[in-house]
Formats: structure tokens, C-alpha cells, sequence
């Protein structure tokens, strides 16, 4: 389980988040909504440890990781994966280099076995041999979006988390990310943390919904408990992305 208090970051004197609490359950798929620019993206990059927080804790399974040196934190940084919006696979490299990278550095796989981790990654993701010899900019945004989501995976992480997964997609790669969220859920790693200000992805994946608005928890509770009101107030103010019904 992961425990996030009082969690508060600003930048340059700017609040962005401001006393959140959180409370992610194994097992289970939490989304966070909300409109641009509310402290989405710098909460879960906090949550990863990828950004300090000025104040609060976040404890996984007690151990609160913002205290933990970077030595300290490398058995927990083990069990989790990140998919980033812009997908941050590494242009100089191959679609096949990408995949393998952290295999090489973080097993004692031979070569073969890593080369079959990669086709299966791949596989599972829908995609085929022919795009292992791809670069990143030769792919299609849904193709790049189910590459990252292949490397987040290799490595059979117990959390992933996501950074607006569908933002740019169009409607058919929104389906088929969709339909990855949940069968890596199922087969892959049991919890996952998904920000987004997509309102569909929301009622279609999660067990339970954070709303925030303005750096700050406004709504804490199951899907079924979020109201059109609900919705009409989070997407009042800031960047309006489309709130979709």
C-alpha cells in the first residue's frame, strides 16, 4: 500500500500541490482527474520519487521513500515502471536497443533470453518484429505510446505508473491503450496509478478516483460516486481538454 501526507511542492514561491493526501491500494487502479496544469504530472513524478516533495511523506508499505537515499530506494525503484507522456524512449536507440536496455542492466539474462523478453513485450503489446528495427521518430504516436508501455513492462513491475497515456491519440489507439491498461493490470502488475485528464479512460479503468483541482484533493471515492457536478467544477478553471460524458 502506498501512504501519501501532507504532500506539498511549489515552484519558484508557486504552489502546485498543496497538502494532499492519498491512499493507493494494492491491487487496485487508481486515476487521478483533473484538467491541465492542476499538479497532476508533479504528483506522480513524486510518487516515483523522480521529483522531492518540500513537505510530506509517501510510505510504501511503510517505508517512507522521500528519506530514502537513492542506494536506499533502488530495491522499491525495482518493483515499479513509469510510462511518460512523451514516452521518453531514447531516439539515438532502436525500438529493440530500448527494450533491452534495462535488461541488460538490471539482469543476468543471456542474450537469448533477452531477445525472447523483447518479443514477448512486444507481442503483448500488439506489435511485431518489423518494428524492432525502428527508430523512435519513424513511429506512429499509438505505436510509440505501445512501445513505452512494452519497456515499462519488461521488467514485470508490481506498480506502473501512468502520465496522461492517451493524450494525442486518436480514437483507435486510445482503445487499444485502454485495453493494455487493463490486461497489464490482470497479467502484468496489480497496481496501477494513472493521471489524466481524460474523463473516459477514467470510468473505463479505474477502481478509484482522485479529483484534483488546483493542487489540492477535492474528491476522494469510487467511479460511481463522481457526478456531472462534479466534473462541471473540476474542469471550471484551468485548460479545458473535453470533458467527455
Amino acid at each position: 500500500m502506498i501512504e501519501v501526507r501532507n504532500l506539498s511542492k511549489s515552484f519558484n514561491g508557486r504552489p502546485v500541490l498543496q497538502d494532499v493526501d492519498l491512499d493507493i491500494e494494492d491491487n487496485k487502479t487508481l486515476v487521478i482527474l483533473g484538467p491541465s496544469g492542476q499538479g497532476k504530472t508533479v504528483l506522480i513524478k513524486i510518487l516515483a520519487k523522480l521529483i522531492e516533495p518540500d513537505f510530506g511523506t509517501v510510505s510504501y508499505d511503510g517505508v517512507d521513500i522521500i528519506r530514502l537515499s537513492k542506494r536506499q530506494f533502488k530495491e522499491i525503484q525495482k518493483k515499479m515502471a513509469f510510462v511518460f507522456q512523451a514516452n521518453a524512449l531514447f531516439d539515438f536507440l532502436d525500438v529493440q536497443d530500448n527494450l533491452s536496455l534495462f535488461l541488460n542492466m538490471h539482469t543476468m539474462l543471456s542474450a537469448q533470453e533477452i531477445e525472447e523478453k523483447v518479443m514477448e513485450s512486444i507481442r503483448f503489446v500488439g506489435l511485431d518484429s518489423t518494428v524492432l528495427s525502428k527508430f523512435p521518430e519513424e513511429l506512429s504516436g499509438g505505436m510509440g505510446k505501445r512501445v513505452a508501455i512494452a519497456r515499462a513492462m519488461i521488467l514485470r513491475p508490481e506498480i506502473i505508473f501512468y502520465d496522461e497515456p492517451t493524450a494525442g491519440l486518436d480514437e483507435g489507439n486510445v482503445g487499444k491503450v485502454v485495453e493494455l491498461i487493463s490486461l497489464l493490470k490482470t497479467e502484468v502488475c496489480a497496481t496501477t496509478v494513472i493521471v489524466t485528464h481524460d474523463v473516459d479512460l477514467m470510468f473505463k479503468v479505474s477502481d478509484w478516483v482522485v479529483l484534483l483541482k488546483e493542487g489540492r484533493v477535492v474528491f476522494s471515492g469510487k467511479k460511481e460516486q463522481v457526478t456531472e457536478a462534479m466534473l462541471r467544477d473540476l474542469y471550471a478553471t484551468g485548460e479545458n481538454n473535453g470533458v467527455q460524458k
